[in-house]
């Protein structure tokens, strides 16, 4: 396991970032900057046309929270004299992160194409897979599900973006969820030999009468 593999939540960002920036251009638009910050003016600013990928919560998995870190798994590591050994894992914990999706142009036209071309791509991609996950964290067969969220409520919403001192702005909400996987293991051996003894009950009854 790749002990950097805490580097998941920045590159779940990253890779939504990228998939929205590749499906842009494609509708016309040769560069969309890429912010991760809270979406605020400052932020923002000098860096139009932008998309704002904002991780503005974690929690665990709901639908994985009774098999979190239940049980182990099987694995292999190269140990310190360089061979290959079996060892136990702890099972991940299920993550679920939810983003608040904003797009920033110089008119609010502008910022409506790019939203609508955001929903569209959501839409057309419920899972990133493969090249399209960016760093090292996650594995050659991995899926990474992308789903759109219901509304916030208003009030929640309004203090939200009063807490950043911006006007109300159209947003889209969506949520992943990611294995972070524990880097602690422990050595096993498995059985290869054991010793099967069989006893003749039947001797055994006529030596207790």
């Amino acid at each position: 396991m790749n002990p950097a593999q805490y580097h998941i939540l920045k590159e779940t960002s990253q890779s939504i970032g990228e998939l929205l920036k590749f499906h842009y251009k494609q509708v016309g638009y040769k560069r969309v900057h890429l912010v991760v910050a809270p979406p605020k003016q400052e932020n923002i600013e000098g860096k139009l046309p932008a998309v704002s990928i904002y991780l503005y919560n974690i929690t665990l998995d709901e639908e994985g929270i009774s098999s979190n870190r239940t049980g182990q798994y099987i694995d292999e590591e190269i140990g310190p004299d360089g061979q290959v050994r079996e060892v136990a894992r702890d099972m991940p914990l299920w993550l679920r992160l939810d983003y608040l999706i904003s797009c920033w142009a110089q008119t609010p036209e502008e910022e409506q194409l790019l939203l609508g071309a955001t929903i569209k791509t959501i839409l057309e991609h419920p899972t990133i897979s493969g090249a399209l996950l960016k760093g090292e964290s996650f594995d050659p067969e991995d899926n990474l599900p992308l789903l759109l969220s219901q509304k916030l409520d208003e009030t929640v919403l309004s203090r939200f973006w009063s807490s950043l001192n911006q006007p109300l702005k159209p947003a889209i909400q969506c949520w992943t969820t990611i294995p972070l996987y524990p880097s602690t293991t422990r050595p096993i051996q498995r059985v290869r030999e054991r010793e099967v003894r069989f006893f003749d009950l039947d001797k055994l009854n006529r030596l207790r009468q």
